[in-house]
């Protein structure tokens, strides 16, 4: 199995989630518990610059991705994105919801704490030129016969369910 461990943090990494989790930018939480904050992103998602009120949901405690965040917290993350997604269809003025969590450079991370985007979304929004291309029958098969076993060797893993 391949090290998950692995910081991508640079040496001397100034956490800004850190900070927003410490109070920094308090005009920009929309929820606190003792779990998690909920803030409007600073940026707007680089494939939709039409959808403002981005929403970042960030663990208070520091874990760089997912691979390191406890099961509780992981829960507690997802409940809370859920909430916000809801939040949004009621009192924006959107048509749905993206919500994403990247991992690692090569997944799109570059701030090095856990954290889900929630991002409103509007009908006809989408710009990307990219082709939706379907795998083929046998190659879902492989990649799922994969993952199976993948994911029952995780039941053998402390603290992992």
């Amino acid at each position: 199995m391949p090290p998950f461990n692995v910081s991508h943090a640079p040496p001397g990494y100034d956490c800004p989630f850190c900070a927003i989790g410490a109070g920094a930018d308090p005009e920009f939480t929309a929820w606190r518990d003792g779990h998690v904050v909920v803030q409007i992103a600073n940026r707007r998602a680089p494939d939709s610059p039409e959808s403002p009120g981005n929403a970042l949901v960030i663990p208070l405690a520091h874990h760089e991705n997912l691979y390191a965040l406890p099961d509780d917290l992981a829960a507690r993350v997802a409940h809370m994105a859920r909430r916000v997604a809801i939040a949004m269809r009621r009192g924006y003025p959107c048509d749905g919801v993206t919500v994403r969590q990247n991992n690692e450079p090569a997944g799109g991370q570059y701030v090095w704490h856990l954290h889900t985007h929630v991002i409103p979304r509007f009908t006809g929004d989408r710009r990307s030129k990219t082709r939706v291309v379907r795998p083929d029958d046998a190659e879902r098969a492989r990649y799922a016969a994969c993952l199976r076993q993948s994911l029952a060797a995780l039941d053998d893993t402390p603290g992992l369910s």
